[in-house]
């Protein structure tokens, strides 16, 4: 783990040098909360409020669905660069570290959602409160170091309707799981 650390530390490096910004987003106070590589797909000069909406209109959503999930791999990131040009805009995404297990990105359909990352407990199901964001933003979680048990629920609040999910890869067919309003971009 501190192997892959350190090359994502190392990458991140030299992108802020190449890329020529090196602005640091000030950490958060949550102890479980860290950056992924830059994400910003903007080389145009626009505006990126206005490809905010127009990257997210690029998700497919159907009725009912409140957000989207892409399987990002174990224990390393891959593919953040397909989904960062086709999704998301921004310079940075936060990590959310639960355990040593699948790190899956997370897109709110709309902006102003809140939300709450719940740690589960093996023993007891119960879900313990990891971190809140009244106004929540795509963010990576990083979670399951166990095949059978997900250790995290992500809870999604949008104008008085909450829906929760925890996201796991079936072990019957191998599909990634996002619960019934989400809906699942990973890439095939």
């Amino acid at each position: 783990m501190k192997k892959v650390m350190m090359c994502l530390a190392a990458a991140l490096s030299c992108l802020l040098i190449f890329s020529g910004c090196a602005s640091d987003t000030p950490p958060s106070n949550s102890s479980d909360q860290g950056s992924a590589p830059n994400t910003s797909g903007n080389s145009s000069g626009q505006d990126d409020t206005s490809e905010i909406s127009s990257k997210r209109d690029n998700i497919p959503f159907a009725d009912g669905q409140q957000y989207a999930v892409a399987y990002l791999g174990y224990q390393e990131i891959e593919d953040l660069d397909y989904y960062a040009e086709q999704y998301l805009d921004g310079d940075q995404l936060p990590v959310h570290y639960v355990s040593d297990g699948d790190f899956y990105l997370v897109i709110p359909r709309y902006d102003g959602m809140s939300l709450s990352l719940l740690v589960n407990d093996i023993e007891t199901s119960e879900g313990l409160l990891r971190f809140e964001d009244p106004d929540c933003e795509p963010f990576i979680v990083q979670c399951n170091a166990s095949d059978i048990f997900a250790d995290v629920t992500v809870r999604l609040s949008y104008e008085g309707e909450t829906v929760e999910f925890s996201p796991f890869i079936s072990l019957e067919n191998g599909s990634v799981q996002v619960g019934e309003s989400g809906l699942d971009i990973s890439a095939s």
